[in-house]
């Protein structure tokens, strides 16, 4: 039961507020392989999927272990398959020099795989640098840094449409190492950062097999597959939840009319709810374990509480990143490349071996989304008030009364 209690206080949160703060940078000191885990995370995620990479080295080998948010099919095992001769290859001429290695044969096919494997993906980011730049010349702001970048990159502005960001993945990586420290906006360079971020781990990837010190490591490279867990799970109604914080029925339809009149809420509790007339209604939805979330199941199960790095594609969500700052706090050095701070309702908790950390892993959950829906109601609230106080009519004068009680609440009325 406290099971289907997060679950449903999960989407209730990700319905009222999914953003939860604004993501930042996180600046971690990463080894080598950490690093070798991040670009082999880049160059393994195709499309919207999110990967996971987890590298350990050992004196004469290593294993890399890796998870996607959906089941592997047969060209991601092709493709991985291929990735790892590739790097096999490379490793057992090692040492040599980058440039040499950069006309080798198999390092041509390497790239060649990489950037038609991560096509869509790379399609997706460079869309947003190609709107930084048609924004640029509808508006006729000739902002400088826009031109500069059109400059570098040789890109014909007239056909700005037809231009494939594959081919500029280069350009784009020579050009942030070149001007990341100047005053261009730093959304700017950070749209140009992704789409080099391709070729840019196809170099660090290329350069490290190549190194005679990793020969050992990277010509005995094992890589195994984590497969995906996806469950169907029961959800309370958004209205049993909700009402578990807002008892009084007025309160909690005043409540309700404002997140309905809110487009942006709306169309959240549309996807998650399917039908925002059935508030009312429990609902079954598909929950499934997220990438990191699966590699760390396996270092908690192993009890592993040395430094432990898990590479992303896409920055960790605010459920991930909430439990590893659970774990964290028992005792565990598990770190990842970041994250976004967004809350995603499909989330499924770690089913680890240690029911005793998992009792409290789920308790702790509970606790921090109880903290996120309080303090949205809390918000919705203080709007209805500041509206009644400029003549806004209709209101329950006892909601005054709720705002306080709110702010003092730990804990919700139980199910």
């Amino acid at each position: 039961m406290q099971e289907k209690e997060l679950y449903s206080k999960a989407c209730v949160a990700g319905s009222i507020r999914f953003v939860i703060d604004e993501a930042k940078e996180e600046s971690v000191d990463l080894n080598v392989y950490e690093n070798f885990s991040c670009n082999v995370a880049t160059i393994l995620a195709r499309d919207k999927e999110v990967v996971a990479v987890r590298l350990i080295p050992y004196s004469n080998k290593c294993e890399v272990y890796i998870a996607k948010n959906g089941p592997w099919l047969r060209e991601d095992i092709a493709y991985i398959d291929r990735i790892k001769k590739y790097v096999k290859s490379l490793s057992k001429d090692a040492p040599i020099k980058l440039d040499e290695a950069l006309e080798r044969k198999d390092v041509g096919s390497l790239f060649k795989d990489v950037m038609i494997y991560c096509s869509a993906k790379i399609k997706t980011r460079f869309e947003k640098l190609r709107n930084d730049i048609k924004k640029d010349i509808i508006n006729n702001q000739q902002n400088q840094h826009i031109k500069s970048f059109v400059d570098y990159a040789s890109i014909n502005t007239k056909n700005i449409d037809k231009v494939n960001g594959m081919y500029l993945s280069d350009k784009c990586l020579n050009y942030y190492n070149e001007f990341k420290n100047s005053s261009i906006p730093e959304k700017f360079l950070r749209h140009i950062k992704k789409v080099g971020s391709y070729c840019a781990a196809l170099i660090d990837i290329t350069a490290c097999a190549c190194k005679d010190k990793y020969k050992l490591l990277f010509s005995n490279m094992h890589m195994h597959k984590l497969e995906p867990i996806i469950i169907s799970q029961p959800i309370f109604s958004w209205e049993n939840i909700v009402q578990r914080y807002i008892p009084d029925h007025e309160e909690y339809e005043e409540f309700k009319r404002r997140c309905l009149d809110d487009d942006f809420t709306s169309k959240r509790l549309t996807k998650i709810y399917g039908n925002v007339n059935r508030l009312d209604k429990s609902i079954e939805q598909h929950i499934y374990l997220h990438a990191e979330m699966n590699l760390l199941t396996n270092i908690i199960n192993q009890r592993y509480k040395d430094r432990a790095f898990i590479a992303v594609s896409k920055s960790s969500c605010y459920l991930c990143e909430l439990y590893i700052r659970f774990v964290n706090k028992k005792g565990y050095k598990i770190y990842t490349s970041g994250a976004h701070k967004k809350l995603y309702s499909e989330w499924l908790l770690p089913k680890i071996k240690d029911t005793n950390l998992r009792h409290e892993s789920l308790k702790d959950m509970i606790n921090q989304l109880d903290q996120v829906i309080n303090e949205e109601i809390v918000k919705h609230i203080s709007i209805v008030v500041r509206s009644n106080s400029d003549g806004e009519s209709g209101i329950n004068p006892n909601i005054f009364k709720k705002v306080g009680s709110l702010l003092r609440a730990k804990n919700p009325r139980p199910y």
